[in-house]
Parts: C-alpha cells; sequence; structure tokens
C-alpha cells in the first residue's frame, strides 16, 4: 500500500523542510527492506537519481542516511533496472569519493 504514496515522497524529498526528508528517507530506508528485490528495483533506480543532492547537505545525519540509502538502493537493483542503475552510480562517484574524508567519521565509513 504505501508503493502508492513513494512518488509523492520523492517530491517532498525536493521541497521539504531537513526533518522532514530525514524522516521521508528512513521512510524509503524501511518500505525498501519489506519489498522483494524485484518490487524494489525500479524505485531504487528512482530514488538513486535523487539522492546525490543530499550528500552534500550541512547535517551530517542527512549525509550519512542518504548515502547509505544510496548503497542500499544499489544493492537492490536486478534484472534490467541494473543498466540505468550503472549511469546513476557513475555520476555519484566522485561526489562520494569526497566524502571519504568526511570530518564525520559516521559519514566518512
Amino acid at each position: 500500500k504505501l508503493q502508492v504514496l513513494l512518488p509523492h515522497m520523492v517530491e517532498v524529498l525536493q521541497d521539504g523542510h531537513t526533518d522532514v526528508r530525514m524522516n521521508v528517507l528512513l521512510v524509503f530506508r524501511n518500505v525498501m527492506g519489506h519489498l522483494t528485490r524485484k518490487e524494489a528495483s525500479s524505485i531504487a533506480v528512482h530514488l538513486a537519481e535523487k539522492l546525490p543532492p543530499f550528500f552534500d547537505d550541512e547535517s551530517n545525519q542527512m549525509r550519512e542516511l542518504s548515502i547509505s540509502l544510496f548503497r542500499d538502493a544499489v544493492e537492490a537493483v536486478v534484472g534490467h533496472d541494473k543498466r540505468r542503475m550503472k549511469k546513476k552510480v557513475r555520476r555519484s562517484l566522485i561526489p562520494l569519493f569526497f566524502h571519504m574524508c568526511d570530518k564525520h567519521n559516521s559519514v566518512a565509513r
């Protein structure tokens, strides 16, 4: 039932306050964990496109959450979605690389 709300939640990611965006990312993380890999795959590709701007958020919690959700999204992809995900990952590698030296150890990890 929550899958119907996911597109609306993606919109909130772009327009919401930091606390709201963090809660939306937590909901995505929880929902993705309850879906089959096939169901999560297309959502993961779409989500991976929306997450990179949050890698540079001023909140270290937001950076950590968005990076870990990006990792989870990459791992959730199966089948024909892998090719689409490769493009998204390639665009995000440099920003992710820079965060390996983040001053907050949890983000760098």
